[in-house]
């Protein structure tokens, strides 16, 4: 069985552009797992592909909600994933938000599954617990060693249709 074709979604820190101060930057593509995707794409093995990954800067993405919503789809589109994951953002507000938003707009217009990771104290986990899969994690980066193979669990779930 060939591998399900995933998207990731992460932010401009992540992606390894740069922190605050490129917070603004417009989202764009890059083939294959970027940052956390690499340690991602070991955890899901041979049965899901990050076959790209799409990064976006907070600030940009939270002040153009439904613009950066739809350049993401549009980004994604090349790709024709069959799951998108996003993050995980731990306790990033502002991230947190974005990957909800992602999530569920791909969720709605792509009918593919979903899941990100967030703490639970994050606004988007609050705001989008209900329409998206959203994997618990701790509260920063330094739980990245836990947060991405409880990601990849679910994921590999999703994707063989056990969820």
């Amino acid at each position: 069985m060939a591998a399900v074709r995933a998207v990731h979604y992460i932010n401009q820190f992540f992606g390894q552009i740069g922190g605050e101060e490129k917070a603004d930057i417009k989202p764009f593509k890059q083939d294959g797992p970027v940052g956390p995707g690499t340690a991602l794409q070991k955890a899901l093995g041979s049965e899901i592909e990050i076959v790209g990954t799409i990064i976006c800067g907070d600030t940009y993405f939270n002040e153009n909600i439904d613009t950066a919503s739809q350049e993401v789809m549009d980004l994604m589109a090349g790709y024709q994933p069959q799951m998108v994951i996003a993050g995980p953002a731990f306790n990033a507000g502002r991230y947190g938000m974005a990957c909800g938003a992602v999530c569920a707009a791909v969720q709605e217009r792509l009918k593919i599954p979903v899941v990100t990771g967030m703490y639970e104290e994050n606004p988007g986990a609050d705001m989008f617990k209900k329409q998206v899969y959203i994997v618990k994690t701790g509260n920063s980066a330094a739980q990245m060693r836990n947060a991405i193979p409880a990601l990849a669990r679910l994921a590999v779930k999703l994707a063989r249709g056990e969820v």
